[in-house]
């Protein structure tokens, strides 16, 4: 049972407090255990309504779900939930396309484990060897699971910040992105090996999707330019996120338009109502991407800080389908 479930009257002092500020609430005004309790609800809804709600299609999934098969496999320092095409798994075939996608803070790598059956309705895709990962971030004290420490509560109040607040936030790099760095660079390594076990050459960067939602989308973006030495990624799928090292991030964008790559997709998603990372947050992203050549496809939504509607469904299917098409020329 995960904390924003539990009962609170069976948790301790501590586990009350790193609950609280898990949610970007502070404690420091609680004066016994029932004023814990009372802002550990309110934390419990918090990270209820910011866990991406995954709308499904009508019926479910479909598509190339029969020839699917499901594995738990770690990659890099992380254990992952793996799911593909029979002979992708068994090492017979190489895949068509590699998706991989990072949670968002605080959640688990099932969060978007759905995400095949939802994409296998899709015509384009239904034939395809497709392959998805889904990491595990680690551990982090305060915060639950974390790719790098993130200052909750200066992104809480984006919003409202002071213009130097906010350049200081979108430049600096946040503590423990190095090392996330280092480790995603190994997961996507060896994730690209076992896609293309069948070949005994890495997969393609062409034939690998990232994507995220919230922190995951940060992180993701981050991870598909530190991979620009390599060749651009087929995509990046952006889901209710926020910009970081925005110089670095510019800095490897043009690194490929001066490269003569072709400009990188990039699917932009968030929700107007989003309480936890502001809206505004997608459209400065946008921005950057924009600015450094970059093919940014942006679709908003009414909601909050989730997935999103069928809209939101459509322009992701849209999306992993271009991305496939265009693997499929390399």
């Amino acid at each position: 049972m995960s904390s924003e479930d539990e009962d609170l009257t069976t948790l301790s002092l501590k586990a009350l407090k790193d609950l609280i500020a898990r949610a970007g609430l502070s404690s420091a005004d609680c004066i016994d255990k029932a004023d814990l309790r009372t802002r550990a609800a309110e934390a419990q809804e918090r990270l209820k309504a910011s866990a991406p709600k995954t709308r499904m299609p009508p019926g479910g999934g479909g598509g190339n779900n029969g020839s699917f098969e499901r594995a738990s496999r770690k990659f890099g320092p992380y254990d992952c939930i793996v799911l593909g095409h029979s002979d992708v798994m068994r090492g017979s075939a190489t895949a068509d396309l590699c998706v991989v996608i990072l949670h968002g803070l605080g959640a688990t790598s099932s969060d978007f484990a759905d995400l095949p059956s939802m994409l296998g309705v899709d015509a384009a895709l239904a034939g395809r060897r497709m392959v998805y990962v889904f990491p595990q971030a680690p551990a982090v004290p305060m915060l639950g699971y974390a790719w790098w420490q993130i200052d909750v509560m200066s992104f809480l109040s984006l919003q409202s910040a002071a213009p130097d607040a906010i350049a200081k936030l979108i430049r600096e790099p946040p503590s423990g992105l190095d090392r996330c760095r280092a480790s995603l660079a190994a997961l996507l390594q060896e994730v690209r090996g076992f896609a293309a076990a069948a070949s005994r050459t890495p997969l393609h960067p062409k034939r690998l999707l990232l994507g995220g939602f919230s922190q995951g989308a940060m992180t993701s973006m981050d991870a598909a330019l530190q991979m620009a030495v390599d060749g651009p990624v087929g995509g990046v799928a952006f889901l209710s996120g926020a910009p970081i090292v925005v110089e670095q991030w510019a800095a490897k964008l043009q690194v490929l338009k001066r490269g003569g790559a072709s400009p990188l997709p990039v699917l932009v998603t968030h929700g107007v109502a989003d309480a936890t990372l502001p809206y505004a947050c997608s459209g400065w992203v946008k921005e950057l991407l924009d600015s450094n050549g970059a093919d940014v496809t942006f679709v908003s939504h009414g909601g909050g800080h989730e997935l999103g509607g069928p809209q939101v469904v459509k322009a992701l299917i849209d999306f992993v389908a271009r991305v496939a098409n265009a693997a499929a020329e390399v």
